[in-house]
């Protein structure tokens, strides 16, 4: 997709674990949603869902839009708060990385970065903010945000591993992010 003829920055959403929190877990937290908010408005990014809220909708039952927990719970929110969510990724049998490949083969998209709690597929991991799910979206994952939407991949410390459980990975990002913050 172009808009005005160039190449769109995309930000690959995830809703639980990112636009709220373990504290706030339904719907959407305001504080959580105002980051990214500042995101979008620094980068022009557009907004694709690959929330797994979207299945209901994908599903081929009879739910309408309006009346779908994806739209009450999140997306009506989100565009109170300015907020527009662009699209969503195909349904590819549940699986947010074959999703999100997918999407990226039939869109012109120009940078993207995916915002998830949950780690995505190693070929695509260059390009994800990973989130603790106990915080959702917090201000430190803003400049990693930027810089990914700006070419410069990795968020992922060095010393990454893959067989670490989720609650270790965390420890481990938020030791490697802070050593910067001084």
């Amino acid at each position: 997709m172009n808009i005005g003829g160039e190449k769109m920055k995309v930000i690959f959403l995830d809703f639980d674990g990112v636009i709220n929190n373990w504290n706030h877990f339904n719907g959407v937290d305001f504080e959580n949603a105002q980051i990214l908010k500042t995101i979008i408005n620094l980068t022009n990014a557009k907004v694709v869902a690959t929330t797994s809220n979207k299945y209901s909708l994908q599903g081929g039952g009879s739910i309408d839009y309006y009346s779908s927990i994806y739209y009450n719970n999140y997306v009506k929110y989100l565009n109170e708060l300015g907020i527009e969510i662009y699209d969503i990724t195909p349904f590819v049998n549940k699986d947010r990385t074959l999703e999100i490949k997918k999407y990226l083969m039939e869109h012109d998209i120009k940078q993207y970065v995916i915002i998830d709690d949950e780690v995505i597929g190693e070929e695509l991991q260059d390009h994800q903010v990973f989130l603790d799910l106990y915080k959702g979206l917090q201000k430190e994952h803003v400049l990693p945000t930027l810089k990914i939407l700006n070419g410069q991949l990795g968020f992922y410390p060095p010393d990454y591993n893959r067989e670490e459980t989720a609650e270790e990975l965390v420890y481990r990002i938020n030791k490697y992010y802070n050593q910067f913050k001084k």
